[in-house]
């Protein structure tokens, strides 16, 4: 099937590549992607590069890879090192075409007399290369066979070697491919590690009373003064320490967590509420966090309706003492319908309702004039972004003009310097919330010397800051 062969010289300037094509940028980002030219031995690769040397009775034979600088050999038989500069490997060649390409004598082809496989100790004078094409133009590099005498390769040869390429670049996918399932079955198993985790942590903290409500005061933008709080969850852990909700986030998903979790905020936040009214604190209200699981009745219980509705008139407290925040997230949920009833159920009992984190889902506008509401809560993502950008004031006054259109109230979240608070009062937003005013904190650590939250230093420019 080989002979050898006497061939005159080829010059340098018929064959020379003459640079990389136009395609290189794209083969070298598939070669990175494809992670492969580290990823170790195959044994199906080598399996081939036998069959190769078999098929071309070859001492030697090749499956190599080439990047921006180097030839790696990803497979071989016969041959010592890892690789060698691009710029001598005669697979560079190769990568060139989709044909395969033959070297009957390198030491008579002026394109390889002076190349070192062809002086130096390896003694090459015969190659023959098909290129590992795995998508249309994209040639990652080459199936080779190699000998130390001059040869000339037989038709049947040629075919069955491009038969061995197409098998090896097969080949090379797969591995994108299994090297993608680890990455996500790796995803899918941290991510499920940490779900359970979460759900521990959260039941341990129901079943030894670690969770606790933080409380972050709500500002009348045009007087100062505080009219309320918000409610926020935490948990504090046997050390002391305190962690928000991304450390448990995945029990706030769970419906039957979220349910328990849910009706420990509106247990605490109504006893938090009357323990202040007896103390005599003018604290305004607070302000609850609701789940889609609190609005489903479950067999002999009750909904989020009754649950409310019972916790404060046993506890003696009005209505106006509780709010209650509900996102777009809890209205698109399958309960949707049953939702907007209660909420209705809500406002006829006194309850304001508050639609939060306003400006983040898709379907806001619909939900304006579907769901019983009093307020609109302006996501604190605008309000960052609104001084430093028009889009975004754009949007947040937008926000307050519809609502005060619609005669609802506005609540800017994540108010965090004097330059927000000018801008929202400028654009008429009644009420604000965040670090300007006051860090979420727990109840014994609020201080309530004064019923204003802030007011203006008539010299400098940053507010004079009062105790709670």
């Amino acid at each position: 099937m080989l002979e050898c062969v006497g061939r005159p010289v080829i010059s340098a300037e018929a064959a020379e590549p003459g640079g990389y094509p136009l395609e290189e940028a794209a083969r070298l980002k598939r070669l990175r992607e494809l992670s492969i030219v580290s990823s170790g031995p195959d044994p199906v690769l080598d399996a081939l590069v036998d069959a190769a040397c078999l098929a071309a009775e070859t001492p030697i034979g090749l499956i190599t890879l080439l990047d921006g600088e180097r030839q790696w050999f990803k497979s071989k038989r016969g041959i010592d090192g890892d690789g060698s500069r691009r710029a001598d490997a005669f697979c560079d060649y190769t990568i060139q075409s989709s044909r395969p390409f033959v070297v009957p004598d390198a030491a008579r082809d002026a394109r390889f007399a002076e190349n070192p496989f062809v002086t130096g100790g390896a003694r090459i004078r015969f190659y023959a290369g098909v290129p590992l094409e795995i998508e249309p133009g994209i040639r990652l590099g080459s199936l080779c066979v190699l000998d130390q005498v001059p040869r000339r390769l037989g038709t049947d040869v040629r075919g069955l070697l491009a038969r061995l390429a197409r098998c090896a670049a097969e080949r090379l996918l797969q591995s994108e491919d299994r090297y993608l399932l680890s990455r996500l079955d790796s995803a899918r198993l941290n991510r499920a590690k940490g779900e359970r985790e979460a759900l521990a942590l959260a039941e341990q903290a129901l079943a030894e009373g670690l969770f606790t409500l933080h409380y972050q005061p709500k500002i009348a933008l045009d007087t100062g003064r505080r009219v309320g709080f918000e409610a926020l969850l935490r948990l504090q852990k046997p050390d002391g320490s305190v962690i928000g909700p991304a450390a448990f986030s995945a029990a706030l998903d769970d419906p039957a967590l979220s349910r328990r979790i849910g009706s420990f905020v509106m247990e605490c936040a109504v006893a938090q509420a009357k323990a202040w009214e007896m103390a005599g604190v003018d604290f305004g209200h607070i302000a609850i966090n609701v789940s889609s699981s609190q609005f489903i009745a479950l067999p002999g219980g009750r909904c989020l309706v009754d649950e409310i509705l019972g916790a404060t008139r046993s506890a003696g407290l009005s209505s106006r003492r509780i709010q209650i925040e509900v996102t777009e997230g809890v209205m698109l949920s399958q309960q949707g319908d049953d939702i907007g009833t209660q909420l209705e159920a809500l406002r006829a009992a006194g309850f304001i309702v508050a639609f939060d984190d306003f400006g983040t889902g898709f379907a806001s506008l619909v939900h304006l004039k579907e769901f019983a509401y009093d307020q609109i809560k302006i996501d604190g993502c605008f309000v960052r972004a609104m001084t430093g950008s028009r889009a975004d004031h754009a949007i947040v006054k937008a926000i307050i003009d519809m609502a005060n259109a619609l005669g609802k109230q506005v609540v800017a979240e994540g108010v965090e310097t004097v330059t927000e608070l000018r801008a929202l009062q400028e654009l008429g937003c009644q009420f604000g919330q965040g670090f300007l005013f006051g860090r979420p904190n727990s109840a014994p650590a609020l201080q309530f010397s004064s019923g204003l939250a802030w007011q203006h230093d008539p010299v400098g420019e940053e507010p004079v800051r009062l105790r709670l």
